[in-house]
């Protein structure tokens, strides 16, 4: 008996311990996705304010459409990131920080936040500074093939791998296209890949 109520209080303190630990990770995580998609918001409420001096441009509002469906799609993940890996230590919490880092920073580069950042149209803007937003986008898909293959074990020869390299080449061609008819190009082929991703991850 004394022995079963020892495993029984080691029990309750090992999930006391992970449900603490888990706490503040889905907490930081939540708050900083949450910053994250407000930014975007609150880029196409300024671009739907001032259409009327400012032309939109659909090349940048598609990629905001993709970072959008980025944040949803790791904000349901961690629903299931208790059943995949009990424990965190301090790296591995830093690295799934730095996730939600970098899809705040493209959100706060890829739509512009005050109305004079847009006096010369979207176009204009996504050329100057909205495009460093895709180079956040990859940092984001490299990160998290590396957490997915190096903490949660996933193989690196499956299909979410693939579509997350065929989007990292996609994101940097179209930052250092110079051509506005190629990174156009690079746009509207990658709008379909986000959504299959998007799909599978969900569903695997």
């Amino acid at each position: 008996m004394a022995i079963n109520g020892t495993l029984r209080d080691s029990e309750r303190t090992f999930e006391e311990a992970f449900v603490a630990n888990f706490t503040v990770l889905v907490t930081v995580l939540s708050m900083v996705l949450g910053l994250s998609i407000t930014r975007i918001l609150l880029g196409l409420i300024t671009v739907f304010r001032i259409r009327r001096t400012a032309r939109p441009d659909w090349v940048a509002l598609a990629w905001a459409f993709t970072l959008f469906l980025f944040q949803l799609q790791f904000w349901w993940a961690l629903n299931d990131l208790s059943t995949i890996k009990k424990e965190f230590s301090f790296g591995e919490f830093l690295l799934l920080v730095s996730l939600t880092l970098a899809l705040f920073t493209a959100a706060a580069l890829i739509l512009p936040s005050r109305s004079e950042d847009e006096l010369d149209g979207l176009q204009v803007y996504f050329e100057q500074d909205g495009r460093y937003a895709l180079l956040a986008i990859c940092t984001y898909l490299g990160l998290g093939s590396v957490i997915n293959i190096v903490f949660f074990r996933a193989s690196a020869f499956q299909l979410w791998a693939v579509l997350d390299l065929a989007m990292i080449t996609l994101s940097l061609a179209a930052f250092f296209a110079q051509s506005r008819r190629l990174y156009a190009s690079l746009t509207l082929a990658y709008l379909p890949l986000s959504v299959f991703d998007t799909a599978v991850s969900l569903n695997s």
